[in-house]
């Protein structure tokens, strides 16, 4: 196509990095997206940013404008409207490492996680046949100290009687939570947000709403027994689902190693490589939509001239050139690049002796000319000028 031939001749080192950074912009935003607990976001961004593009693209005057002015408006209102999603990218990102849990071996933590998913698991069984209500979280990389009231430092290592026994009907702490942090009781008796979803809850009751509402502020697994229907859940990602004994194991491990059911299915190949691929492909599309242009324009600045290091007893003949009519030319983005009230002729007047003549050539002397623009004529060509000693009257009236 004779638009990337002609993109590709004109893309410079700083295009390169302009695409770069935009390109990683772009791949933290669709890092964050893709693991958000509530999609809303990046619905509402997703169809700004088409509304935008379909505006610049059929020339929509009336709607670029909105945008263009309304661009502090819109980016407020997105702010306080989405403030949660925003705070909870934030935490995603500070807790992100580059060694996730799809690239770990078959490693003594991954054992662990085994031992601690089988001992949840024989332990909320039992709870759920004889209908003792429970309440489990297993956090993830997100710090929850924030999400988290009241409660009871314990650190104690997890096992099956100990969690009985926590979540005995008369034991003082059982209507709360406990937190599980490397195979050890961190906190018990602790107390979590509730969702305002309340058609997520099903029949859910005061745990359920603590399970979901704790999942869609962070990255944490929270399983949930019921004590009225004797039923347990999981909650993750913002959802409550119910689960049955025999897939509560494999359930576990996914979790407590880091890697969610619904990426189990897709190489981790792909996984890793498709949100880079997409952002470099979106920054690029960003690059050739606003960056990249083919229309050449012309301009004329007037540019004024300045003369450098004339000495003492010198002066310059009248009368002097004070300005050049520049015409440059380029695209609209080479000339946004361009400070016209920098541009200058400067030129150095250090001479020896008498009555001299001067000549420069105008356009060898053009200062603060950005390289992507084209010099068309530069008016005069050459500039002229006499440099003459001070007659003595002037000397003489100087202090």
């Amino acid at each position: 196509m004779k638009i990337v031939r002609d993109a590709w001749q004109t893309f410079s080192l700083t295009d390169l990095l302009d695409v770069a950074i935009i390109g990683v912009l772009l791949c933290l935003i669709l890092f964050w997206l893709r693991d958000r607990a509530s999609r809303s976001l990046g619905v509402v961004v997703t169809t700004i940013a088409m509304i935008f593009l379909l505006a610049r693209w059929l020339d929509l005057y009336l709607v670029t404008m909105v945008f263009h002015y309304g661009s502090v408006a819109i980016l407020l209102a997105l702010v306080i409207v989405f403030q949660q999603d925003i705070r909870h990218g934030f935490e995603r990102l500070t807790s992100w490492t580059w060694s996730p849990g799809l690239w770990r071996s078959d490693a003594p933590g991954d054992r662990q996680s085994f031992g601690l998913a089988e001992i949840l698991a024989e332990a909320v069984c039992q709870m759920a046949d004889h209908r003792v209500g429970a309440l489990i979280v297993l956090p993830g990389r997100q710090p929850l100290e924030r999400h988290l009231r009241g409660g009871v430092d314990v650190d104690a290592k997890a096992s099956q009687p100990l969690l009985l026994s926590i979540f005995h009907p008369k034991s003082p702490g059982h209507d709360g939570a406990i937190i599980i942090e490397r195979e050890r009781i961190s906190r018990l008796g602790v107390h979590l947000p509730l969702t305002q979803q309340a058609a997520k809850l099903s029949e859910g009751g005061t745990r359920h709403a603590a399970a979901v509402g704790l999942a869609e502020v962070s990255d944490a697994t929270i399983l949930v027994v019921s004590e009225e229907r004797g039923t347990i859940s999981v909650a993750k990602d913002g959802e409550l689902q119910r689960v049955e004994a025999e897939s509560l194991v494999p359930l576990l491990i996914r979790s407590l190693q880091g890697a969610e059911s619904a990426n189990m299915a897709r190489p981790s190949w792909f996984r890793r490589v498709s949100v880079p691929v997409l952002s470099v492909a979106g920054a690029l599309l960003l690059w050739l939509m606003f960056a990249f242009e083919t229309e050449m324009i012309q301009r004329t600045l007037v540019v004024p001239v300045e003369f450098r290091n004339l000495r003492d007893g010198w002066e310059i003949e009248e009368p002097k050139p004070t300005y050049a009519e520049v015409t440059l030319s380029g695209t609209e983005s080479a000339f946004a690049l361009l400070d016209a009230t920098t541009a200058t002729v400067s030129l150095d007047t250090e001479r020896e002796g008498g009555r001299l003549r001067n000549y420069w050539r105008t356009e060898a002397h053009l200062k603060n000319i950005p390289e992507s623009l084209e010099i068309e004529s530069v008016l005069p060509e050459v500039v002229s000028v006499t440099i003459r000693r001070k007659s003595n009257n002037d000397s003489a009236g100087q202090p």
